[in-house]
């Protein structure tokens, strides 16, 4: 989930020890001052050649610490034994697909090491429509966009490009309000820069879980007033997808949805993905007695009810939907209440909003995400169909 600098070096010799204890006082330099930088390791392939494998956390990072060069001591000292630079790039990351390898570019929108997401195009010139797929995981920093990877490439070899988004999250600086809600308008309107083989007039949203709440949020920006995150979107979807999304903060907030991550050692059922970065659970265990909503927007209903009526769909949904919306939810899922996506849909129905409603028969949680599944077929028809619709209207 990075982008790999590979630069090829030529030292002569005789100067080999000299250049390898140099480089510990330039990895420590990296280390505090460059932004985004992970890992390096270096490979010699002849005697006087060498070939630097450095990991960021985006394609940004790399740019920024070349633009930099050797302006601190140490990095100096270390680029003085080098005889010659023969190249330096990023290197671009493939994805294993059915169809062949397919490249993934990670961008970021942001300066946070979270402020990124991975584009992928499909095969041709474009322009394509887009998806901005929003991962879920309980608005955590124990879960990233790794978990809706099968999504996207089912999407891309459809046809669609992908911009498989990150954001902060609870549990790292900046997650819950408002910067996660901050990150998600942000990742949305980067897709108007992205990329020239994406149609910025084409964009879809689709999230699931905590996810979905995110995308169904999307729906209602340009409703938002002045002052809360979302206003004034520069890039506005022409449909939205939540798939078993938490829609009504209020209810969540009162049963203390998601307290039973104070267990940091479930048993995790097969279909569920893993976390991807369990060290954080400990610390999200500790505070989630009281239910994940309160972490998310600092504290319960009572306390911020500004907040909730900001950022739950429910809440928004009685002002109007701006854009049509599809929620999906499974019929069987013990995580989050399918009612909230009942509540939602006659919330919008009352407004007239183009807002449809479907209870995947027998599907939990997780079914909803499985690229083979029901839930998902229906989500691929509902694309296709507002793609179908903005051809015939020219909107």
């Amino acid at each position: 989930m990075s982008v790999i600098e590979l630069t090829t070096f030529v030292v002569a010799p005789d100067r080999t020890s000299e250049m390898l204890s140099a480089r510990s006082g330039m990895l420590s330099a990296f280390r505090k001052d460059r932004r985004g930088f992970v890992a390096a390791r270096l490979v010699r392939v002849a005697d006087d050649t060498w070939l630097d494998i450095v990991e960021w956390t985006d394609a940004l990072a790399f740019d920024e610490s070349r633009a930099k060069g050797a302006n601190l001591p140490e990095i100096a000292a270390f680029f003085a034994t080098i005889d010659q630079l023969v190249s330096a790039k990023s290197g671009v990351r493939y994805d294993d697909a059915a169809d062949g390898s397919r490249a993934v570019r990670t961008i970021a929108y942001g300066s946070e090491p979270s402020q990124v997401g991975e584009l992928y195009l499909p095969e041709g010139d474009g322009p394509f429509p887009v998806v901005v797929l929003v991962h879920g995981g309980w608005w955590t920093a124990m879960f990233d966009r790794r978990q809706v990877v099968p999504l996207a490439e089912d999407l891309v070899s459809r046809g669609f490009a992908v911009w498989n988004v990150e954001y902060r999250r609870i549990g790292e600086g900046g997650g819950g309000w408002p910067g996660t809600f901050d990150d998600m308008a942000a990742a949305v309107d980067a897709v108007a820069h992205l990329d020239p083989a994406v149609d910025t007039g084409r964009v879809l949203v689709v999230g699931h879980s905590a996810g979905g709440h995110l995308a169904a949020w999307v729906a209602h920006r340009s409703a938002q007033p002045d002052g809360l995150p979302g206003a004034h979107p520069k890039v506005e979807p022409i449909g939205v997808v939540s798939l078993a999304g938490v829609l009504d903060l209020v209810d969540a907030d009162s049963v203390a949805l998601g307290d039973g991550l104070t267990d940091s050692d479930p048993d995790i059922p097969p279909n569920v993905p893993p976390p991807s970065h369990a060290e954080v659970w400990p610390a999200v265990a500790e505070r989630a007695g009281d239910g994940i909503t309160r972490l998310l927007l600092g504290g319960s209903v009572a306390e911020h009810a500004d907040r909730y009526a900001a950022a739950s769909p429910v809440e928004l949904a009685a002002g109007g939907v701006p854009v049509p919306v599809l929620i999906v939810h499974g019929s069987a899922d013990d995580v989050i209440p399918p009612a909230y996506a009942q509540t939602y849909a006659q919330a919008a129905a009352a407004k007239g909003a183009d807002v449809t409603l479907v209870m995947s028969p027998g599907a939990d949680h997780f079914d909803v995400i499985d690229p083979d599944g029901h839930a998902w077929g229906v989500t691929r028809a509902w694309l296709d169909e507002r793609l179908r619709l903005w051809r015939s209207t020219g909107e």
